[in-house]
């Protein structure tokens, strides 16, 4: 008796003026279907008998294969005709709740003020069940739908749709509604309207995505930024700064020992002048860490040509358009900072006796390939820290990074960089 008053006080809940209308409705609308196919067969049946009153037929035990085939027919057609029925009258009943036009508005407008998904998606969700007088409405988002927020609970023994959140063919989640309940189901209108709900949230959820990426781009650029200066910084504090007071040191001892004792005082100078050598060459570096000095006195592509393989006999060999069109000085440094890295793993693992560097531009886009003859990597070979660094380099500016072997052997890197960069 407790589990029958439970069951009882769930379908009483599911009960609403809109419900009872449409089952009335519904079943008014199945008793005249049943009555016209009834006096339908009977009728056309009764021809063959001559003018002989159709309620006779119907009381005349002579006549039981009409009864039999009015029976058949209703058999046969009262399922589809049952459902075909209860969809229009839901949407006849339930149309003017449902606001169709209304909730792509208001969808719209709460997501062109969302700052975080986590905070606008169950406003999103509520919305959605609201509007629709749905009981259960749920989004997934994230790169595996991990992040879930839902409205209400589905009613039992009811079927869950989802409605995929995507845009340029990339997921971004799932949106999960229930049917109203186990005898109304979700009517066409609503399908087409959850539809576009969905392709919103997706488009919503995409640009949410690439401004987290932009901003920890940002973020990355400005702790690359400041590391690199504080590594400069640490640079001249601690080398040169160090060897430009040994110098004004060295000076004042050479010039007491000019007049005391100039044989030490020669020796003294020649130290100072290895020590200068030494600080100048520190210098150097750190310039070239700044900005490889070749690229502003030789140009790119010679520049690359002068790429030093020491102890090795590569013939590396470089083509690009002539004249080179002009680029931007990231996109130089990172050409040939990549290029110069793909070369020096040729010359480490490939075990090849020609590399060939070729650079084209393609539809304001830069392409870098730079191939060789060699031995190419196996196909369980994990990147070391100097593939890492080239695909870095390519994504900081937007760029892709890839690596392939070549059909008749050898090994061949592709890096493709927009020229339209800010």
């Amino acid at each position: 008796m407790k589990e029958l008053s439970l069951i009882l006080k769930r379908k009483l809940k599911e009960l609403s003026p809109g419900s009872l209308l449409s089952s009335g409705l519904l079943g008014l609308l199945l008793v005249i279907y049943i009555y016209t196919i009834y006096a339908l067969v009977i009728t056309l049946g009764s021809f063959p008998f001559g003018n002989q009153p159709t309620y006779r037929l119907l009381q005349g035990s002579d006549y039981w294969p009409l009864n039999l085939i009015a029976l058949l027919c209703l058999a046969l057609t009262i399922v589809p005709v049952s459902r075909w029925l209860h969809r229009r009258v839901n949407d006849l009943v339930f149309a003017p709740e449902n606001d169709f036009y209304t909730l792509p508005v208001i969808i719209n407008q709460q997501l062109r003020e969302m700052q975080n998904p986590q905070l606008t998606m169950p406003q999103v969700a509520e919305t959605i069940a609201v509007m629709l007088h749905l009981r259960y409405v749920a989004l997934g988002f994230g790169t595996k739908s991990e992040q879930r927020v839902s409205f209400g609970s589905p009613p039992n023994q009811t079927t869950l749709h989802e409605f995929p959140l995507h845009y340029l063919n990339q997921p971004l989640g799932k949106l999960m509604v229930s049917n109203h309940t186990a005898n109304r189901p979700l009517s066409p209108g609503e399908h087409v309207v959850l539809q576009e709900s969905a392709q919103q949230i997706g488009i919503a959820l995409y640009v949410a995505q690439l401004t987290d990426v932009l901003q920890n781009a940002r973020e990355q650029l400005v702790i690359t930024r400041e590391e690199e200066r504080r590594r400069i910084r640490n640079d001249l504090h601690d080398g040169l700064a160090p060897s430009l007071s040994s110098f004004q040191l060295q000076l004042s001892a050479i010039r007491t020992f000019m007049q005391q004792n100039p044989p030490e005082a020669e020796k003294m100078i020649a130290e100072l002048a290895e020590d200068m050598r030494q600080a100048t060459a520190e210098i150097r570096r750190l310039v070239y860490d700044l900005r490889p000095p070749m690229l502003d006195d030789l140009g790119l592509v010679a520049a690359i040509k002068h790429i030093k393989l020491p102890g090795s006999s590569l013939r590396l060999e470089v083509t690009a358009p002539e004249p080179m069109p002009p680029l931007p000085a990231a996109a130089e440094v990172a050409v040939y900072r990549i290029a110069g890295e793909a070369i020096h793993n040729v010359v480490k693992h490939a075990q090849a006796t020609c590399c060939t560097v070729a650079i084209d531009v393609e539809a304001k886009t830069l392409v870098l390939r730079v191939s060789d003859d060699g031995r190419s990597f196996a196909a369980n070979h994990t990147g070391g820290i100097g593939l890492q660094s080239m695909q870095e380099r390519a994504a900081e500016l937007g760029g892709t990074f890839s690596i392939h072997a070549e059909e008749n052997g050898g090994t061949r890197v592709e890096v493709r960089l927009p020229l339209e960069m800010a």
